[in-house]
């Protein structure tokens, strides 16, 4: 933690197990609910998707020395959907629970959180000029559309300038601060690990950090505060923390209209801090 986290508390975190290599989605879902988050919006999870595919394993990484979290999405030779619909948009994304249990892994009205991962994205990645999120953080009840933090990859109409993006949705258009980054090229990030460290204040007047660091040589990508921001959605008891892929399609009906390819992200080290802990979570406007 940094120096300041002194008086925040470990709420938990998981990394990926030997004992998970060779084993199906299944095996890793269950493996995740022991310790507060799931995996269970992902193509397997239907029939009508692509339910024969591989989209979760865990592998050994060379770098990080462990075992880690590999997903894939598919948009080649086979066609990854939403958890059974073939529309716009494909999803294999892990996800806090929001059971009462669980409940210290998400944001909860007034709490403070520190969020921590480690993400890989491959080289050659290739963005969406549509949404591709990685991340967000997203109520759970409420009013819960949109999401209210994402991390995108993204990038302009056939390819070029590919970029990580962070946006931000707050609870109503005049409290939405909308592209909060834009401008980080995304080969900084290419086949490298990052370690990614979250703080927000949960609050209509919260507070929201993001630190993205290269492993490899120390680099700083991303250093962004942003102070009086709407971090709160009405009705809401919890904001919950995704991670995987999540992207449009670009057109409907299963047409791919922007590119897309197949795509995997790495994952690991997840662990969650908190202060000013909500003793009794209840949906607050």
């Amino acid at each position: 933690p940094e120096k300041d986290s002194i008086v925040y508390t470990l709420q938990g975190s998981m990394q990926a197990d030997e004992s998970l290599v060779g084993k199906d989605y299944n095996a890793i879902h269950q493996y995740m609910r022991q310790l507060g988050w799931d995996y269970s919006e992902h193509p397997n999870s239907s029939f009508k998707d692509h339910h024969t595919g591989v989209h979760a394993e865990v592998v050994y990484d060379d770098v990080l020395k462990q075992y880690v979290f590999k997903f894939t999405n598919h948009a080649g030779e086979f066609l990854d959907g939403d958890r059974g619909s073939l529309k716009d948009r494909q999803r294999n994304e892990m996800k806090s629970q929001t059971s009462p249990a669980w409940q210290k892994l998400n944001g909860n009205w007034d709490e403070w959180q520190q969020l921590k991962w480690k993400f890989k994205i491959p080289k050659g990645f290739r963005p969406s000029t549509s949404f591709c999120h990685i991340h967000q953080l997203k109520a759970q009840e409420g009013n819960n559309g949109a999401p209210l933090i994402t991390i995108t990859p993204r990038c302009d109409a056939d390819g070029p300038n590919r970029r990580m993006q962070v946006i931000h949705t707050g609870d109503t258009r005049a409290s939405t601060k909308g592209v909060l980054i834009d401008n980080i090229p995304l080969k900084e990030f290419e086949d490298e690990w990052v370690q990614v460290s979250e703080e927000v204040k949960y609050d209509h007047h919260g507070k929201y950090r993001l630190v993205i660091t290269r492993i490899r040589d120390g680099k700083v990508l991303i250093d962004n505060t942003q102070n009086d921001i709407d971090t709160w959605r009405k009705g809401a008891i919890n904001i919950r923390n995704k991670f995987g892929i999540y992207r449009s399609y670009g057109g409907s009906g299963g047409q791919i209209t922007n590119n897309i390819k197949d795509e995997t992200i790495d994952l690991a080290d997840f662990v969650i801090y908190e202060k000013d802990t909500n003793p009794s979570p209840a949906a607050h406007d």
